[in-house]
């Protein structure tokens, strides 16, 4: 040793003499020292730069995570040289001091070098160095004696490697120093395995870290059991549904909150046994699913006490064995609204879509704003084509409930074997042709929300008396199924039908009609609102002009008072076919101040509308198109929507020669 460092301090004079480097020095010495006369670093120097602490407190703070992994590295590192006069230095990626554990026999030569925290040890300050050298190189070094290119440093050896971060940037280096007589060729490979051990555990602690940002982040609850059945992990939102908190629950007995749940069965592959209690449950290769409702004594808020939930509960193996089990839980109320999204359960209407003037429609629409607000059951009784699906999606979205689904369901459209499957869902194999996953009613769909039962009075006997529980105490049964669910849903009923004259005639339960009708409404038909014909005609030719991209003028006061004298027994779903089939068939010119059929009579006219061929229709539409392009038949097949052939055909067919 004394003989190499008595030739390095030769070539190093040398060097500094006259700039010539002895081939016999290792060249990353070399190169350094090459490097460091250009940055003017003075050799007669060496000693570290500090600046204010508040400088390296930032860098302490910016590296926060890299000092508390490699902490105890040092530490471990440290004891195998502890009293041999070294000491363990950890800095950032530029070289600044973050850590040191020293001998107590090196604190003074320490500080003399201001080797201490927050000082720089780059090549550009203090010239070749196995920190500053390491880091530019980027791979590990040994630098002993006179290698350091500062005289201050001659009498040290120190040994450094850089640290990477996960893709492969260098973000610190680790280092250990003692005196040069102490030098040994082991020491790199030490400091290169304790970086190596840091970057490895810093590996671990952002996959840790992604892991937990990931498993706090995700909707649904997850719990993680060991082979104990004693939790080991669980997210905040697990907690929340359990209405605890994360300390609390961990090393819980998970048989202590799903009580009757048979884990031991699950490990031990026999999923079918569950304490007697009958449970919706099916079984995917090693994944088991099931419903389970979890009570929450605990918390006073009624509608919280009780959570629907759906279940996977899957068993971790090594070798076969299982060593835990991983539980999620997914509120069913919440896959409900994410299916309701989808498919677009919604109330598209409020109580300011209603188009009205009359004083006896205002009254209505106060009286159902009021019955809104409150959380019963209603009944909304009229003529068809008054509106009641309008009202009921107002009500709906001017209550408490406008953020749950709303589901519609016309009762006179479902084949009647086929109503209590659709209202309530069944259990899979509940019947032949059932599907195999079961399905979920449109009650359950409902659920935090509102039901609208159109035509309720045509729902069969049977069905009535399942529908009675679900509005006595909000609970349903599947068909096939043993257990209930318990829903939170409004329901509003509407019907065309005078249910009094319907019980009387035992087609409908008395019981039903009453739990229903606690609030009435009843809808005013158009005849009894006759002055509001003039603005709903104007706005239905405003949305048809709009959706046709065309602008109308007024419509008459003669075609208004035919309108008046009409009897409406259709009311305003009659009203808005009239005008939209003369908006298209007569051309909107014949509804304008300059029509010429004011004698003709309207009842005759609205009768024709009806019993017109597609003949007739089609001909008159090709007249209308032909007479607005002014005879253009490109631009008439284009405003047909037609080809130019097929219109060439149709006029042929219909004799038009006009144009």
């Amino acid at each position: 040793m004394k003989t190499y460092m008595n030739f390095i301090k030769d070539c190093w004079n040398q060097f500094m003499k006259n700039g010539h480097v002895d081939c016999n020095v290792r060249k990353e010495i070399a190169d350094s020292w090459i490097r460091c006369r250009e940055y003017n670093v003075n050799p007669m120097n060496g000693i570290g730069v500090v600046k204010d602490d508040q400088f390296t407190t930032k860098k302490i703070q910016e590296n926060i995570e890299l000092i508390a992994i490699a902490k105890p590295i040092m530490k471990g590192l440290y004891e195998i040289v502890k009293g041999s006069e070294f000491a363990i230095i950890l800095t950032d990626k530029d070289g600044y001091v973050l850590e040191t554990i020293v001998d107590n026999s090196m604190i003074k030569r320490m500080k003399e070098l201001n080797f201490v925290k927050g000082a720089l040890w780059n090549e550009e300050v203090v010239g070749t160095n196995a920190i500053g050298t390491a880091i530019y190189l980027d791979k590990p070094i040994q630098t002993i004696g006179a290698e350091h290119y500062c005289i201050e440093q001659h009498s040290w050896t120190c040994s450094g490697a850089p640290i990477h971060n996960e893709e492969g940037e260098v973000i610190g280096c680790i280092n250990m120093s003692g005196n040069y007589y102490n030098a040994h060729p082991h020491t790199l490979g030490i400091v290169t395995a304790a970086a190596q051990s840091i970057q490895k555990q810093l590996a671990v602690a952002v996959s840790r870290n992604l892991m937990n940002i990931t498993f706090n982040s995700i909707s649904e609850g997850i719990i993680v059991l060991n082979k104990n059945m004693k939790i080991k992990k669980v997210n905040g939102r697990a907690a929340q549904i359990l209405n605890s908190n994360i300390d609390k629950l961990i090393n819980t007995d998970i048989k202590d909150i799903l009580k009757d749940i048979d884990f031991e069965a699950i490990i031990s592959g026999k999923y079918k046994s569950f304490n007697s209690i009958e449970r919706n449950f099916c079984v995917k290769k090693d994944k088991m699913q099931m419903e389970y409702t979890i009570y929450k004594e605990s918390t006073k808020d009624i509608n919280k006490k009780v959570i629907p939930c759906m279940l996977d509960i899957i068993p971790m193996k090594v070798h076969e064995k299982v060593i835990g089990i991983v539980i999620t839980f997914t509120e069913t109320g919440k896959i409900h609204k994410l299916v309701n999204k989808v498919i677009g359960y919604k109330a598209k209407y409020t109580f300011d879509d209603i188009i009205t003037q009359n004083q006896s429609m205002k009254k209505m629409i106060e009286r159902a704003k009021k019955i809104a607000l409150n959380d019963c059951n209603i009944l909304i009784e009229g003529e068809s084509g008054t509106g009641k699906e309008l009202i009921a999606q107002s009500i709906h979205n001017y209550s408490k409930r406008k953020t749950g689904p709303f589901v519609a369901i016309n009762c006179a459209s479902i084949p009647r074997e086929l109503v209590e499957s659709e209202f309530f869902g069944y259990e899979k194999g509940a019947f032949t042709g059932a599907s195999k996953g079961g399905y979920t009613g449109k009650f359950e769909l409902a659920d935090g929300g509102t039901i609208f039962l159109d035509e309720i009075g045509e729902l069969p006997l049977d069905v009535q008396s399942k529908l009675l529980r679900v509005l006595d105490n909000n609970k349903i049964t599947r068909v096939g199924g043993n257990y209930e669910k318990q829903l939170n849903v409004r329901v509003i009923g509407a019907t065309n039908r005078k249910l009094k004259e319907e019980i009387k005639q035992k087609n409908f339960r008395a019981d039903v009609y009453y739990r229903l009708s606690v609030m009435n409404i009843k809808t005013i038909p158009l005849n009894d609102r006759k002055d509001d014909i003039e603005i709903l005609v104007n706005y239905f030719i405003n949305i048809l002009d709009m959706k046709n991209n065309r602008k109308s003028e007024k419509v008459s006061k003669s075609y208004i008072k035919k309108l008046l004298k009409h009897s409406w027994g259709g009311n305003v779903r009659e009203l808005r076919n009239v005008i939209e089939r003369d908006y298209y068939l007569n051309d909107i010119d014949e509804l304008l101040e300059s029509a010429k059929d004011e004698n003709e009579n309207l009842d005759k006219q609205i009768e024709n509308i009806y019993i017109n061929s597609m003949d007739m229709v089609e001909y008159k539409a090709i007249k209308n198109a032909l007479k607005k392009c002014n005879g253009n038949k490109v631009k008439a097949s284009k405003l047909l929507n037609i080809g130019r052939s097929t219109l060439y055909r149709k006029i042929k067919k219909y004799n038009i020669s006009d144009y």
